[in-house]
């Protein structure tokens, strides 16, 4: 790393590990774009920090940075002088800030000669999950005559595509929970047909135990509801608030889980079965339409992928 009196040069490559630069210039340059700007501040942007390689907890950042991929030329960042050294492992050049001044200041001269540029920013909020920019960082950036559009293609095609290792992750969580799903079934089963009442307490705290033996981690406890629980999308069994599992009723296992390596892919299954020996029709049919809806949505993905077109999820969702 080289330094001056007003900036240092970062050492990393123009195609770092997590990022390759010189393919998100061509995907700025067929978008119209002048650029991709990466912000964060305190960890309000993930996806900015996944891009940047900052998602390691060891690298904790507390004051507003900025990132600048151009259409043309190396990066440039903004960064805080006591986070200075935060972002030298990307390639291009780095200006630091200390007063409120110099970073409006560093801001301006970070943007010159950009029109346009990508955050993430969804207009109206139509994507929350993209929405990670708040309102007052985008009006900085447009007090500057710059026009803030939304970086939702560039997120979809650079950060969220799965890579080989991200799929076998997926597969492994995936046929985990599978297992996992049919021991709670049999658990159930077990339990009714000797006589022995089973609550969903229960049978969640056995599907916890499992998903440790599996080696699989969660952001929460699975999903056991039964009956009137299991119309409530956000229910989870607690010691206070919990049922015994009945005859003839519905029974909801909803479950999720990822391998506990960086860059891990969640699975996410739901199952609903039924504790009597005859499913009502209500229940029967209305399994037979979200199956067809499935199919049609499975069929679609296979034609556009057989014609090498493209799809959006939207479309996907209307033909379900």
């Amino acid at each position: 790393m080289r330094q001056d009196a007003a900036s240092v040069e970062c050492s990393g490559d123009l195609q770092h590990g997590l990022l390759d630069i010189a393919a998100v210039q061509r995907a700025l340059r067929d978008d119209g774009l002048d650029g991709w700007l990466l912000y964060d501040f305190h960890g309000s942007n993930p996806i900015a920090r996944r891009v940047t390689g900052l998602n390691d907890a060891a690298k904790l950042t507390t004051r507003r940075w900025y990132y600048l991929i151009p259409v043309d030329g190396p990066p440039r960042a903004l960064v805080h002088a006591i986070e200075r050294d935060r972002l030298d492992h990307l390639p291009g050049n780095k200006t630091r800030y200390a007063r409120h001044g110099e970073l409006d200041a560093g801001l301006r001269a970070l943007l010159r000669g950009c029109r346009t540029v990508a955050m993430e920013f969804s207009p109206g909020c139509a994507i929350p999950y993209v929405s990670r920019v708040d309102a007052g960082t985008v009006d900085a950036v447009r007090a500057h005559g710059v026009e803030v559009r939304s970086s939702g293609d560039l997120v979809q095609r650079f950060e969220a595509v799965w890579d080989a290792e991200a799929l076998r992750s997926h597969e492994a969580a995936s046929s985990a929970l599978y297992a996992i799903k049919d021991q709670a079934f049999d658990l159930v089963t077990q339990r009714m047909r000797s006589g022995d009442p089973v609550t969903e307490l229960e049978v969640q705290d056995a599907m916890a135990g499992w998903f440790e033996d599996a080696g699989l981690v969660s952001d929460s406890r699975p999903v056991v509801a039964a009956q009137e629980n299991a119309g409530d999308p956000h229910y989870l069994p607690t010691r206070d608030r919990h049922r015994v599992i009945g005859s003839d009723e519905v029974l909801l296992l909803d479950l999720w889980g990822k391998l506990p390596t960086p860059r891990a892919v969640y699975a996410d299954i739901t199952w609903v079965g039924y504790t009597g020996t005859t499913v009502p029709a209500r229940y029967a049919d209305a399994f037979t339409v979200i199956c067809e809806g499935r199919d049609a949505a499975v069929a679609l993905v296979q034609r556009a992928t057989r014609a090498g077109g493209e799809l959006r999820g939207w479309e996907v969702d209307r033909a379900a």
